[in-house]
């Protein structure tokens, strides 16, 4: 089994036994590896620890018991594995921020942690740390054709729809009906609003040979950059993609080449539509 698939299998099996104290040995051993490299993996692909993720779903199911039973709050505790009513208590307390009793009497408002969907990525191992597989590459400037958008890849689920429904016309149009081959989606942020981040997405000025009117011009600069490949689209799991770039650097110990023109930049292949994977490229110093 490789690491996404005992990840995998270990959550469905923490989702089978909520109602038991699962320790970091019983998981391990499922696996026949030591309790300390299984907690190198799940922390790895997860981005969090054994503990804390059980914790977390512990107390999540026991927060819609509140809700949709009646049972008592001590009967609810014993359900999901917990010592007794003050264990519960303390632990409900540290992640929702509000006691179970006031949470289930004044209809207070939690996240609430679902099972959690594991991103499908390669792992290496480096300096006996788990982190997300890449390689290094440099490249000289790639000039691009493209369009410009605002985002919040945070606040508004609505602009990201947006956004994707203008990155699939573009694609339909300059890729699928016309010469390019490559999508790239470059990300920079406003150097007077930190908090905001323009998307250029394009093609290669270089593979394009139709009307160019109304495309805006950008460059990828040369650096040299390290590449990780992903699934999907970087507005759907950019959360768990900024947990391993963040471990990446710490146990790298690169410095990211900071860019005013970029970010990072995502590059979408001719081989998109059937691997469905694009490639993160950052640049490096």
């Amino acid at each position: 089994m490789n690491y996404i698939e005992i990840v995998n299998d270990a959550i469905q099996y923490i989702e089978s036994n909520l109602h038991r104290n699962l320790s970091l040995e019983e998981l391990a051993s499922r696996y026949y590896i030591s309790p300390t490299h299984f907690f190198r993996i799940f922390r790895a692909v997860t981005n969090q620890t054994v503990k804390s993720y059980i914790l977390r779903r512990k107390l999540s199911e026991a927060a819609i018991a509140l809700r949709k039973t009646d049972h008592n709050v001590v009967n609810i505790a014993f359900q999901y594995g917990f010592n007794s009513h003050e264990q519960f208590t303390r632990g409900f307390l540290k992640v929702f921020h509000v006691t179970p009793s006031r949470y289930r009497k004044e209809n207070t408002s939690v996240s609430l942690i679902k099972r959690m969907d594991i991103i499908e990525r390669d792992f290496k191992n480096k300096n006996n740390v788990i982190i997300v597989d890449h390689y290094y590459r440099k490249l000289k400037e790639i000039k691009l054709l493209g369009e410009e958008v605002l985002i919040h890849y945070s606040e508004n689920p609505c602009e990201m729809e947006e956004l994707n429904r203008k990155v699939f016309y573009f694609t339909e149009k300059y890729i699928y009906q016309g010469t390019a081959r490559r999508l790239f989606s470059i990300t920079r942020s406003d150097g007077n609003d930190p908090s905001r981040k323009f998307s250029f997405y394009g093609i290669a000025a270089e593979e394009y040979f139709g009307d160019r009117s109304g495309l805006v011009e950008r460059s990828i600069p040369a650096s040299k950059y390290a590449i990780f490949k992903y699934p999907g689209t970087m507005g759907l799991i950019f959360r768990t993609v900024f947990k391993d770039l963040d471990k990446w650097l710490s146990v790298s110990g690169l410095k990211l080449n900071h860019n005013e023109s970029i970010e990072y930049f995502e590059l979408f292949t001719e081989d998109y539509k059937q691997t469905r994977k694009f490639y993160l490229y950052v640049p490096v110093l």
